[in-house]
């Protein structure tokens, strides 16, 4: 229209004729958080050590056994791992391990976690910090189970897209996802020392680097186990934030909560042999925006 503004789509851009990345040399740390993954801990350090490898970089492969009962400690050192055993909880893992890690770029890749990419996944995600384009990676996820499907669709999406929106183009698809990697200054040194760690990683991420990318990622496995009280707790961290960084008011909680509690209700209608998976999910996204409380004008 005539009396709109006119903006130079170039504001702000200096543009150069020449690559200004500068690539970063490594070492690199890939930390293992494993609890009772006797089964799988030794491909998961093997496929460690084969990106290192593929990379060519130096490196080295940390497993922090989180109160394991089985052989996993022992396998993993086995392996050629450097293991460090401690407390129950996968934030208190990540914490044991980031403090061994000697690494200038660490990467994170969960000890269930079977990967069928034409390379290990933790080359996927360490390349292009290594590289200098991005500081921090997570994996998208090819395939996803319901679950965190709706999660993603009935709870993230709508309350950070509200909170954080500048959050939901650089974390993807998954997340949630453990296999992650960044630069060493954006390893928060206090994490939780449940599975928020996940979650907290995001909101430190979101704050404190610009350069954090999404990376497509293929096939993948790992065992899906029940954390029936983790959705309240990550509601709670990202309402505690939205309040801390000044994007929520203490008064607006009341109606948040309610919009929390009917969410997760609607999530648990969902019945395999009557709903369909993907038509269910966008139902659920609806809603999940619909009934989102708004802020006042």
């Amino acid at each position: 229209m005539a009396d709109e503004p006119s903006i130079d789509p170039a504001l702000g851009l200096t543009l150069v004729g020449h690559r200004s990345l500068t690539e970063r040399a490594g070492p690199v740390s890939i930390c293992i958080p494993a609890h009772n993954e006797a089964a799988s801990i030794v491909e998961v350090v093997c496929e460690a050590y084969r990106a290192i490898e593929i990379l060519g970089v130096e490196g080295e492969v940390i497993v922090a056994a989180s109160a394991c009962s089985d052989d996993t400690a022992r396998l993993a050192q086995t392996a050629g791992a450097h293991v460090t055993e401690t407390t129950a909880g996968k934030g208190n893992a990540i914490t044991a391990a980031l403090s061994k890690a000697t690494g200038a770029i660490i990467a994170t890749v969960d000890g269930d976690f079977r990967y069928f990419g034409p390379e290990p996944i933790a080359a996927t995600l360490l390349r292009p910090i290594l590289a200098g384009i991005v500081d921090a990676t997570i994996a998208d996820l090819y395939w996803r189970p319901l679950y965190p499907q709706m999660w993603l669709y009935g709870f993230f999406g709508p309350l950070a897209g509200r909170l954080f929106p500048e959050m939901l183009p650089k974390f993807g698809t998954t997340p949630w996802s453990g296999q992650r990697a960044a630069v060493r200054e954006l390893w928060p040194c206090d994490l939780p020392a449940d599975f928020t760690v996940d979650m907290t990683l995001n909101l430190a991420w979101n704050d404190n680097a610009d350069r954090v990318r999404s990376i497509p990622a293929d096939d993948w496995t790992n065992p899906q186990r029940p954390k029936p009280d983790l959705l309240r707790r990550e509601f709670d961290l990202l309402i505690e934030h939205g309040i801390a960084k000044g994007r929520l008011r203490p008064d607006d909680l009341p109606a948040l909560d309610d919009w929390y509690r009917t969410t997760q209700r609607r999530m648990a209608t969902y019945r395999p042999d009557k709903d369909d998976a993907q038509e269910f999910e966008k139902i659920l996204l609806r809603e999940a925006i619909n009934t989102m409380p708004q802020p006042p004008r």
